[in-house]
């Protein structure tokens, strides 16, 4: 009986599982090991998406190398490198846009690339699509130094072009960036070994001709399309005062004491309103007669920003007016009828259209107040 109990007591008794709970049992083992698959797929898929996103140009330049070695001779020093090259190339595109025109070297893992990547479908109108010059060329230019200081000149004009032109004019400069730097690069493929010792001056110089040419086309483009966005900040600027006027207005009239048949009323909406319109009429005439300087340099959004102040300036300038005239600090008499709101509606625009004419009001009024402020105004220089 002792022994029958000692084994009793070392081998415990098999539980056995009824079958509706042995089914539960494997849902559960399903469900823990499905949860558990999903979350390394998960993880996986995150790492992925965060090496695609530090993908850079000289990572896909390296990878291009061993996949055309590969192509070529039928085997690769790095075959990793050479079987990835398309996930490589996917992930730089999905970060910069598709590759517009492209060249890669044969000799060292170098090459130029432009990519366009589409802006925002909603933002299409004021944004345009991000175009951008790759270079990594480090290795094959160490021992040229003229090719490799015209391709960082390369490069340098390709900065300034995305970040001025826009449209046709972007692409079209691009592109033949990418052509001068294709040809640098070129000429030393087909130079190989002898790079160091070719005489490269004669190519340096023809290239170099076509990049000062890019230049100029550069300059002229920036000049015009400076203007262009410049118009298009000024109907912003037209745009956001009719929204602050609807807010402020709209509330009155519906809940408010505003009477639209009040000529208080009309005039200043009429002389709010000229401001804002002579101030856009005086750049849009001044662009028009090549009197109007722009520094095109300073950014597509710098000129969307300065153009958006100049109607905010003219509205401001116009109610300004409308209040000194109605006020008769410059002793001036209000025209009777509906001659007022003719008249304050053509002062209100000339305010805006001459900032000379705003200026000649504000020292009026700061005569009238500060007697001082006569002699000052005699021992100025005119304005010219």
């Amino acid at each position: 009986m002792q022994r029958s109990g000692l084994r009793h007591t070392l081998c415990p008794r098999q539980v056995v599982l009824r079958p509706e709970r042995r089914g539960e049992v494997t849902a559960d083992i399903t469900r823990i090991l499905g949860a558990d698959r999903k979350e390394r797929v998960g993880a996986a898929e995150r790492t992925r998406r965060r090496e695609a996103k530090q993908v850079t140009f000289p990572d896909l330049a390296w990878d291009h190398f061993h996949w055309e070695r590969e192509r070529r001779l039928g085997s690769s020093d790095h075959p990793e490198a050479a079987g990835r090259y398309r996930e490589t190339r996917a992930a730089f595109e999905a970060r910069y846009g598709e590759i517009l025109g492209e060249y890669w070297s044969i000799r060292e893992p170098s090459g130029v690339a432009v990519t366009r990547k589409p802006a925002p479908a909603l933002l299409r109108l004021v944004l345009d699509d991000r175009l951008r010059f790759h270079r990594a060329t480090d290795w094959v230019t160490r021992d040229c130094p003229p090719v490799a200081d015209l391709l960082f000149r390369c490069e340098t004009v390709a900065i300034k072009i995305t970040e001025v032109l826009r449209h046709a004019s972007e692409t079209i400069a691009l592109r033949r960036v990418l052509a001068v730097a294709s040809g640098l690069l070129g000429f030393l493929d087909r130079a190989g070994d002898t790079a160091a010792i070719a005489d490269p001056l004669p190519v340096v110089r023809e290239q170099r001709r076509e990049l000062d040419a890019i230049d100029e086309y550069y300059q002229r483009a920036g000049s015009r399309i400076g203007r262009i966005l410049y118009t298009w900040g000024m109907v912003m600027g037209l745009a956001v005062l009719a929204g602050l006027l609807a807010a402020f207005v709209l509330p009155l009239w519906l809940w408010g004491p505003l009477d639209w048949s009040d000529r208080g009323v009309q005039i200043f909406l009429v002389s709010y309103g000229g401001g804002a319109m002579g101030a856009f009429i005086s750049v849009l005439q001044r662009m028009a007669t090549e009197k109007f300087t722009i520094h095109y340099d300073l950014g597509k959004r710098s000129l969307y920003i300065l153009g958006s102040y100049r109607p905010v300036l003219g509205a401001v300038f116009g109610v300004f007016t409308y209040f000194l005239l109605a006020s008769h600090l410059l002793q001036t008499e209000d025209p009777a009828g509906e001659r007022a709101l003719f008249f304050y509606g053509a002062v209100a625009f000339v305010a805006g259209f001459s900032e000379r004419f705003t200026k000649v009001l504000v020292k009026g009024v700061e005569a009238r107040f500060d007697p001082g402020s006569r002699s000052k105004q005699a021992q100025d220089p005119p304005d010219s």
